[in-house]
């Protein structure tokens, strides 16, 4: 798989098993090996504890499963997984853009003296910062509401769509 930046949906079952590749940016992924796999028998065994323990606490967390790597070699691409559980079925959100530093991975204490000589923000700063942090909450709101409503009009779509008949 080359390296992109882009996303992937898919359409699990609650035991992991890759029901349908909803969307897709890596065209180059064949979804006729993702489609009826168990998601954790396409990781490396390197990256399959990890996840393994992140869906066993999936519908209590909303943690985020950062630097998964997808399929084996040098063609390996890095992602940050997340998911959504929804009645019977788990949505998992696969991006390939990098984890946010978190309270966990935060600078030291050291070096956050350091940076706290470095620049002291005013008033001014600090209000600005306050509503950076809204404006940011409010848009994680808004696309979890947009997931929300996705996964919504998928099942409508399937629900209104006849099922194919085979040749």
């Amino acid at each position: 798989m080359e390296r992109k930046t882009g996303g992937m949906v898919w359409r699990c079952t609650q035991a992991g098993k890759v029901l349908e590749v909803v969307r897709t940016d890596f065209p180059s992924l064949p979804q006729a090996t993702v489609v009826g796999e168990s998601f954790f028998n396409l990781l490396p065994r390197s990256s399959r504890e990890l996840a393994e323990q992140w869906w066993q606490d999936l519908s209590d967390n909303t943690r985020l499963l950062p630097e998964i790597m997808l399929g084996e070699g040098p063609d390996q691409q890095s992602f940050t997984v997340g998911a959504t559980v929804s009645q019977q079925e788990v949505w998992l959100f696969w991006n390939t853009a990098p984890l946010l530093p978190n309270a966990e991975n935060a600078p030291s204490s050291a070096s956050q003296d350091q940076q706290k000589q470095e620049w002291e923000p005013d008033s001014q700063h600090v209000e600005l910062l306050e509503e950076l942090s809204r404006v940011n909450n409010e848009l994680v709101n808004a696309r979890r509401e947009l997931i929300r409503q996705n996964i919504e009009l998928h099942r409508a779509h399937k629900k209104a769509s006849p099922p194919k008949e085979m040749p």
